[in-house]
């Protein structure tokens, strides 16, 4: 499916996330050509959002486009991949996707498939001011960029590992 479900499965996986989120998802689901009939009542739904209600029919809407709901650390993941594979993606807008990668890492109490992530952001963020960075050995100026790319490559190599 190309519209990402990452942060909808975060929604209905945890009590992470915006019912925003799942609207916006089946909008996009629809116009991709995908149907079924609770993606169509969710993408009708207007603010104000009713969090129960969105829940209900996101459930619902994944499990008849056959996508499963994982719950905790595991849904979390699954938002998290969407992130990864929009810095795989397009590489030169990694900074956005790279920084909510380490808020989510921050916010699940530094989950532990998520702390490259953090480490990495940070080890950015310094060689984009400063000559050094202390958060990932051997990364410079260089060679952040291919650093980042290549944990990226391998994380999700690693999640669809799991998945099987």
């Amino acid at each position: 499916m190309h519209s990402l479900p990452g942060r909808v499965i975060m929604f209905c996986g945890t009590h992470r996330g915006e019912a925003s989120d799942c609207v916006e998802w089946a909008l996009e689901a629809l116009c991709q050509g995908y149907d079924s009939p609770s993606l169509r009542i969710l993408a009708g739904l207007i603010p104000p959002f009713t969090t129960f209600e969105v829940r209900d029919y996101a459930m619902k809407a994944l499990r008849e486009l056959d996508i499963s709901i994982p719950v905790g650390a595991a849904a979390i993941s699954a938002y998290a991949k969407d992130l990864v594979l929009e810095i795989v993606v397009q590489p030169s807008l990694m900074q956005e996707p790279l920084r909510l990668l380490c808020d989510l890492c921050i916010a699940e109490d530094y989950q532990q498939d998520l702390y490259d992530f953090y480490l990495l952001r940070w080890a950015y963020d310094d060689l984009q001011q400063e000559p050094v960075q202390w958060y990932w050995n051997g990364a410079d100026r260089s060679n952040i960029h291919q650093i980042i790319l290549e944990r990226c490559h391998a994380w999700l190599v690693e999640h669809n590992a799991k998945a099987t």
